[in-house]
């Protein structure tokens, strides 16, 4: 994919634009080090204006879940240690991009929690204390929800794009949301049973269940980095005949997951946070 791919539709806003460039659906930068090298990492086309716009989306995300992840799963190999380094004044190039690099730092610090100030807080299911340490000595760092559910719809309509060549359109939607595994359980086996998987390991996996009938109706699973998981059904909201009352009963459940969530970031509500091995 050399050649930008021209005019034509966005993936993402969906506008017929003059001029597109190739966007990846799984970040360039969230990669491990593990990656094979002869890996195809997904693209997709998208105006110059969407790709910026979720540049800024992913590198923001990158730099507050690597100080979360283990730096010991092969899954997130050497994210920890970039994360660090693009926070860090003397990594600079020049004078200017060390004081890129600091403010950034301090934007981050001003995100992050210790001790008790994470007690009764929204954690996030899969990024919870798993180093062993007393409370006093844990640190957290917010994750901004929209943030996350936006690069959720995004690998979501990359997805669609690759494997069904089309647009997620009206009046199809796409709602996400994040859930504890045992909260979640007839998804989770309508996935098992149904579901397709689809990866880029060891960082990204992807699993797809589709309505009979209609390809675009489907369960989404999406798991990074082998560690935590984000949930999204991409629907009309119209009942659908053929569903068997299982996948009724999962198809609800993710329609309600989704809207208390959406509902919970609208009223202010803490904000999820990921515990941090950084100390």
């Amino acid at each position: 994919m050399a050649k930008n791919p021209g005019k034509g539709r966005c993936v993402h806003c969906l506008k017929e634009v003059p001029e597109r460039n190739w966007d990846h659906v799984f970040p360039k930068s969230w990669y491990p080090d593990t990656t094979p090298q002869n890996l195809e990492k997904w693209q997709i086309p998208s105006c110059i204006r969407c790709n910026r716009k979720y540049g800024k989306i992913e590198e923001d995300l990158i730099g507050r879940f690597a100080v979360a992840l283990d730096s010991k799963n092969p899954a997130s190999a050497g994210l920890v240690e970039t994360a660090i380094r693009a926070i860090d004044p003397a990594a600079g190039r020049d004078d200017r991009d060390a004081a890129a690099r600091l403010a950034k730092q301090r934007k981050f610090l001003a995100d992050m929690y210790k001790g008790e100030e994470i007690a009764g807080a929204q954690v996030m299911p899969g990024l919870g204390e798993r180093w062993g340490r007393p409370l006093a000595q844990q640190l957290a760092i917010k994750i901004p929800g929209e943030k996350l559910m936006a690069m959720t719809r995004k690998i979501v309509r990359g997805h669609v794009y690759l494997d069904n060549k089309t647009f997620i359109v009206p009046p199809y939607k796409i709602e996400c949301y994040l859930a504890e595994d045992e909260k979640v359980k007839v998804v989770k086996e309508l996935l098992d049973k149904h579901g397709k998987e689809y990866k880029r390991e060891p960082g990204l996996v992807i699993r797809r269940a589709p309505v009979e009938g209609d390809p675009l109706t489907a369960l989404y699973e999406i798991t990074f980095w082998d560690q935590f998981r984000t949930y999204a059904i991409v629907s009309t909201g119209k009942a659908l005949p053929r569903l068997s009352p299982r996948q009724r009963r999962a198809l609800k459940r993710a329609q309600l997951n989704a809207w208390l969530q959406r509902r919970a970031r609208k009223q202010g509500r803490p904000k999820a946070r990921a515990r941090s091995q950084v100390k």
